[in-house]
């Protein structure tokens, strides 16, 4: 009986998510609470002054954004709407489908090049791109928004 009950909860699930896409219930996408940031990117790689390069800078889902590496800072805020955008993007990747594109070159960091690692807080958790493991498609919809996010920090 477990393993119906899980089946059945999972369906449940399942369509909730096709009709929050849908946008026919706006209200059920809410009931999925999601924790923890909207969006980590970690670059790594690269020659700096005194070393490799590299930090990380966190979008959180109140629009406060900040970096975390190389050293704590408050790097500002983001508006209304480029944070709406984001979450959008979020909700709605494939990440299935964008993992799909493997990268095949060198690495970047093997070359005094950088790597870029994209976390993001979707629906069914964290997902994890990283651009020496997935070609990445900078004009889907996703990495516009982060890209779009990531200029458009307003200072505190």
């Amino acid at each position: 009986m477990p393993n119906q009950l899980r089946g059945l909860a999972a369906a449940a699930l399942f369509l909730a998510v096709v009709l929050a896409d849908c946008q026919s219930i706006p209200a059920v996408a809410s009931l999925v609470p999601v924790a923890g940031p909207l969006a980590t990117v970690t670059v790594r790689g690269g020659e700096c002054v005194n070393g490799p390069c590299g930090g990380t800078t966190v979008i959180e889902r109140d629009g406060r954004v900040h970096q975390t590496a190389p050293t704590a800072a408050e790097l500002g805020r983001l508006r209304d709407d480029v944070l709406t955008a984001l979450d959008a993007a979020v909700k709605t990747a494939d990440f299935d489908v964008i993992r799909a594109r493997p990268f095949t070159g060198e690495c970047p960091v093997a070359f005094d090049g950088q790597e870029f690692i994209y976390e993001f807080g979707a629906p069914g958790g964290k997902e994890r791109i990283a651009t020496c493991e997935t070609e990445i498609d900078p004009n889907h919809p996703l990495f516009v928004a982060i890209t779009a996010a990531l200029a458009a920090v307003q200072p505190s």
